[in-house]
């Protein structure tokens, strides 16, 4: 546990260190930009140390990883400093942590069994990382804006399963991703499109839909034969294992 809570300390020092950075020294980006990379970074590794922490989901662990790369794309995008320099130590030392042998056996290998499908975890990994990738693409204030932080208000919704969770994934916002693309201008154009198609193609899924809608609710009453049930069962109910009552 000690050795998770301090990956944990260095994934949220880099997130802020970065956060810095973008502060100070993101010449070229606008506000926007610089708020829609600094929030999909701070949103991401909050999921991740909550995923480690709480559920030790191999998920979680590979967007801690995914946290570390995005911002060593930063490290590329800003220009090198005295914080540009801390940042990205605190980035290598925080890649070496989450990647490193000391966290297997804490955090799973493994799917859990009775952890959501892959799609499910794909499509709200691709919505956090949306509003990064606007940012550092410069995509036009105003689509970039609305389509990225809507990427995080349907990805919350979607993982609470929230009334329309299905509808949001399948068409709301893929359909509005795809219809603000053009005004931001390329490269963002072609996140956003590629985006859309993707979460709305992975939303369509069978598992997808089982997983908001699941085919038993919790705690729902499921008849079974009276012969495949226990006998145990079946005296405490009073029932031979015809179904006829003692």
């Amino acid at each position: 546990m000690r050795r998770l809570t301090f990956v944990s300390l260095a994934l949220l020092v880099s997130t802020a260190a970065w956060t810095v950075q973008l502060a100070i020294g993101a010449e070229g980006y606008s506000g926007v930009s610089v708020v829609l990379m600094a929030v999909s970074m701070w949103v991401s590794t909050v999921v991740s140390l909550t995923g480690m922490l709480v559920a030790r989901a191999r998920w979680a662990r590979r967007l801690g990883l995914a946290v570390a790369a995005a911002q060593g794309v930063l490290a590329v995008a800003t220009p090198p400093g005295a914080v540009w320099a801390t940042a990205l130590a605190a980035t290598a030392f925080t890649a070496v942590s989450v990647a490193g042998p000391w966290l297997d056996g804490i955090v799973r290998g493994r799917p859990s069994a009775s952890g959501p499908p892959e799609r499910v975890v794909l499509i709200a990994l691709l919505l956090l990382g949306v509003p990064f990738a606007f940012g550092v693409t410069k995509g036009a204030d105003t689509p970039a804006l609305i389509v990225g932080l809507s990427a995080l208000v349907t990805c919350f919704w979607f993982v609470r399963t929230l009334p329309g969770a299905l509808l949001a994934v399948r068409i709301v916002w893929p359909l509005l991703a795809i219809g603000l693309a053009y005004p931001m201008g390329f490269p963002a154009t072609t996140v956003a499109v590629f985006a859309g198609i993707a979460v709305g193609t992975l939303a369509w899924h069978s598992s997808v839909r089982n997983s908001v809608h699941p085919l038993v609710e919790s705690g729902s009453r499921v008849p079974i034969p009276p012969e495949l049930a226990p006998r145990e069962v079946l005296d405490a109910a009073e029932i031979d294992d015809r179904g006829r009552p003692l």
